[in-house]
């Protein structure tokens, strides 16, 4: 069962009153195709119509939670408190069933991310067992641990195959729920070698080289990149402040206006806040370099 963020209900009270919208759910999911895809790639046994419809039980009951508070405080300093009710209310549920709705996709993106990140060390393993005259199965049982998400998914298609799966049905399952394109295309290029009869070491040498390469054009793009990010960060944490503040306190002494004693704190909040912001972009867009 997938963690439902932003929620004030427990989950399975949640599934359980979203098994009654069924009707809503499959509004919604028809206009977020993608849900069932990401559900099944996180490995979460829900229908996507009855997650979309979880979604909305969330926004719906934060909605009105939210709307309840306000108005309380309202009666509670005698302030007419409806309009901002209302408001609070619409954008905390809004915001709710959108976050419900694309955190399948955020999940499915960081175990992308995770299976790329082991997948040339678990494959360049794979491949010194099969020339050493292992077979596929003991091979793809010896990379069941130490490669975290890979290892995982070796796991599960060497489990499958302990319960009567065929390797090529096994390889095809997995390729259909595995987030990474770059795994998916390494088990299609597996699946076919098996089919065809082909040597599995040359087809397997031959990913390794093409993910490699992948792996340095990666590297090499985000080198790029760096540039005109540390430039952005230069202007907005370090120009910007330092002639803005400048440029305030001038303003401000002809004009002969004092400066009110939040505003240097609140300056200095907003640049730690922002250099946070700033450091896990950059380290969400760093790729992998461990092999």
């Amino acid at each position: 069962m997938i963690s439902i963020p932003f929620t004030i209900l427990p989950p399975p009270l949640v599934m359980r009153l979203a098994k009654r919208m069924k009707g809503i759910g499959n509004f919604i999911s028809a206009l977020f195709p993608s849900l069932k895809t990401e559900l099944l790639q996180i490995d979460v046994e829900v229908p996507a119509r009855e997650y979309a419809s979880a979604a909305a039980v969330v926004g719906t009951t934060n909605f009105i939670a939210m709307s309840l508070i306000m108005y309380l405080i309202g009666l509670a300093t005698a302030t007419d408190l409806t309009f901002l009710s209302i408001a609070s209310g619409l954008v905390v549920g809004v915001s709710s069933f959108i976050t419900v709705l694309t955190y399948p996709k955020i999940l499915s993106i960081r175990r992308t991310r995770a299976l790329e990140d082991q997948l040339i060390p678990a494959l360049r393993q794979l491949l010194i067992e099969l020339r050493s005259g292992v077979p596929l199965f003991q091979a793809m049982s010896s990379v069941g641990d130490g490669y975290g998400e890979v290892s995982v998914e070796f796991r599960r298609m060497v489990r499958e195959m302990n319960g009567g799966v065929s390797q090529n049905d096994a390889l095809a399952d997995a390729a259909r729920r595995i987030s990474s394109f770059r795994f998916r295309r390494v088990l299609w290029q597996v699946n076919n070698a098996l089919k065809v009869g082909s040597d599995l070491g040359n087809a397997l040498d031959s990913m390794l080289n093409e993910l490699t390469q992948e792996r340095i054009d990666d590297i090499r793009r985000y080198g790029q990149e760096l540039n005109p990010w540390v430039m952005l960060y230069m202007i907005a944490a370090v120009v910007i402040p330092s002639l803005g503040i400048t440029m305030l306190i001038i303003i401000l002494s002809f004009l002969n206006i004092p400066i009110p004693k939040i505003v240097f704190p609140a300056i200095l909040i907003v640049l730690l806040m922002f250099q946070v912001f700033f450091m896990s972009f950059v380290k969400s867009r760093r790729p992998a370099v461990e092999e």
